[in-house]
C-alpha cells in the first residue's frame, strides 16, 4: 500500500518516546493476560508497522487479534475514517483497539515544546476533542467501550503524576487539561450471529418447585437456540432428582444437571459456564422473579452486538409489589452509585442475577477474580468490575422484577453480604482510581 496514512516520519521526539513507553506502561496489564499467552495482542508504534499488519499480513493472523494498541496518536492520520473503514473490513468482531489522541487544550504548548526541539511541528495535525472524536466514529462502525484516565502529562514527575492521575480519576471533568486521552473501541455491529446457540446457567439450591416451570417455560417462550444449564448447589431438597426427572421427559430438550461445590452461586455459575457449549451464556435465577420470556431480549441485544456485557436491570421499570425488600432496594441503589462512580460508566442494577455474556469471556472475568483476590460469593459485581477494565461494552436491560411464588430467597445475611460487597467495591476502587495495580 503506497498510500499515506499518517503526516509523521520514522523519526520520533524525545517527548514522543516517552510518551509511548508511558502509554504502553498503562494499558498492558489492562489487556487479559490470556490474550497475551496466545499471542493475540499486537503493538503498532509507526506508519510502516500499521501497514505491513493490515495490509501485508495474511487475513487469517489479522482475524486472530482481539487486541491492537496503537501509539500512533490519531491527530497524525490523514484520513481517519477511511482508515476505520478498512480495517473494520479485515478485523475480527470482537477485536478492540486501543488509541490515543493529544489533547486540544495543549496546543499551545506543543508550539512552544516544538519552538525548543522537544516534539516535532504540528503543523498537519488535528487537535482532538472528545466531542470532534465522536464526529468521527459516527461516520464509521466503531465505539468507544472504555475511556483511561490513567495519563495526565507526558513525562513522569514522581509523586506530582501519580497525584494528579488519581485527580483526574475522581474529577473526569477536570481531564480537560490531560495531556492525552486513551480509550477502547469496538465494533458497533457484527455478523449474523442469529443460529448461535445461548446455554441458560441456572444456579439451584432448594428449588425443587421450581424445576419443571423452567423447563415448561423455556420450551414454549424461548425462541432462540439453547440449553439448559442446571447446577445443583447441593441442595437438601429434592432439586436434582427434579432436575433428573425433566431429563427424562424432555428428550428434545438439551439439558445438564452439574453438581456446584456449595461455596455461593459465584461458584456454581463457575461450574455451568465451564461446562457450557452455546456461544452466549445467560444467568439466570431458578427463582424466576426475572421471566423466561425476557431472554428473547438478552439474547437479541447480545447478537446485535448492542453490548459485550449485557446486565439485568430491576430498578427502570416500577417494581411489582412484594418483589423486593425495602432494604435490599435501597442496597442496590447504594452499590449501582457506587460501582457507577468506580467504573465511570452508568449502571442502575449491579444485583440483579440475570447477565448475558459471550461464554468464552468468563475466562477473563475470573482472570480478573484471581489476579484481584475478589471473594464475590454472588458473582454480579465481579463480572461488572472486569468487564469495564478490559474495556468491554457494558450496558443495561430493563426486566419486569417479580415476587417469588415459591421458595426461599438465599439474600438472608443481609449484614454479612453488605460488608462483603463493600470490601470487593473498596478494592475495585483502588484498582480504578487509585491505580495501584
Amino acid at each position: 500500500m503506497t498510500e499515506q496514512l499518517i503526516f509523521e516520519g520514522s523519526d520520533k521526539s524525545f517527548l514522543r518516546k516517552k510518551w509511548e513507553d508511558i502509554l504502553l506502561k498503562s494499558v498492558k496489564n489492562k489487556i487479559p493476560k490470556t490474550y497475551y499467552k496466545n499471542n493475540q495482542v499486537i503493538i503498532l508504534d509507526s506508519e510502516e508497522t500499521i501497514k505491513n499488519f493490515f495490509f501485508e499480513e495474511k487475513p487469517d493472523v489479522i482475524k486472530s487479534i482481539k487486541f491492537i494498541i496503537i501509539l500512533v496518536p490519531l491527530n497524525n492520520f490523514v484520513n481517519l475514517i477511511s482508515f476505520f473503514d478498512k480495517i473494520d473490513k479485515l478485523l475480527d468482531e470482537d477485536c478492540k483497539l486501543i488509541l490515543n489522541y493529544f489533547n486540544g487544550s495543549w496546543k499551545y504548548i506543543f508550539s512552544i515544546f516544538s519552538i525548543f526541539g522537544l516534539i516535532k511541528n504540528f503543523d498537519k495535525s488535528l487537535f482532538f476533542s472528545n466531542k470532534k472524536l465522536n464526529v468521527f466514529l459516527n461516520c464509521t462502525n466503531y465505539e468507544i467501550s472504555r475511556v483511561l484516565k490513567d495519563i495526565s502529562l507526558p513525562f513522569q514527575i514522581p509523586f506530582f503524576t501519580k497525584f494528579l492521575t488519581m485527580i483526574f480519576n475522581f474529577f473526569p471533568i477536570l481531564s480537560f487539561f490531560s495531556f492525552a486521552n486513551v480509550f477502547y473501541l469496538r465494533k458497533k455491529t457484527k455478523q449474523s450471529t442469529i443460529n448461535r446457540t445461548m446455554s441458560l446457567i441456572i444456579p439451584c439450591k432448594n428449588e425443587e418447585e421450581n424445576i419443571k416451570k423452567i423447563v415448561e417455560n423455556a420450551k414454549s417462550e424461548i425462541l432462540f437456540p439453547f440449553e439448559l444449564v442446571f447446577i445443583d448447589d447441593k441442595s437438601s431438597d429434592f432439586t436434582k432428582k427434579k432436575i433428573k426427572e425433566e431429563i427424562l421427559n424432555n428428550p428434545k430438550v438439551n439439558i445438564k444437571v452439574l453438581d456446584g461445590p456449595g461455596k455461593g452461586k459465584s461458584r456454581a455459575v463457575d461450574i455451568g459456564v465451564k461446562n457450557a457449549e452455546g456461544y452466549f451464556s445467560a444467568i439466570l435465577d431458578a427463582d424466576l422473579t426475572v421471566k423466561m420470556k425476557d431472554m428473547n431480549l438478552f439474547y437479541s441485544s447480545i447478537s446485535l452486538g448492542n453490548g459485550d456485557v449485557i446486565n439485568g436491570s430491576r430498578l427502570i421499570y416500577r417494581l411489582e409489589k412484594n418483589s423486593m425488600k425495602i432494604l435490599n432496594y435501597f442496597g442496590n441503589k447504594f452499590f449501582s452509585l457506587l460501582i457507577s462512580f468506580i467504573i465511570s460508566s452508568n449502571v442502575s442494577d449491579t444485583l440483579c442475577g440475570t447477565k448475558c455474556f459471550r461464554t468464552k469471556d468468563w475466562e477473563i472475568f475470573e482472570e480478573f477474580r484471581k489476579d484481584n483476590n475478589l471473594n464475590d460469593i454472588w458473582g454480579d459485581f465481579n463480572i461488572l468490575f472486569s468487564s469495564s477494565f478490559y474495556g468491554f461494552k457494558l450496558i443495561d436491560l430493563p426486566v419486569r422484577y417479580y415476587e417469588r411464588l415459591t421458595g426461599e430467597t438465599k439474600m438472608t445475611k443481609r449484614f454479612f453480604y453488605f460488608i462483603n460487597m463493600l470490601k470487593i467495591c473498596l478494592k475495585a476502587l483502588i484498582i480504578f482510581k487509585f491505580k495501584l495495580k
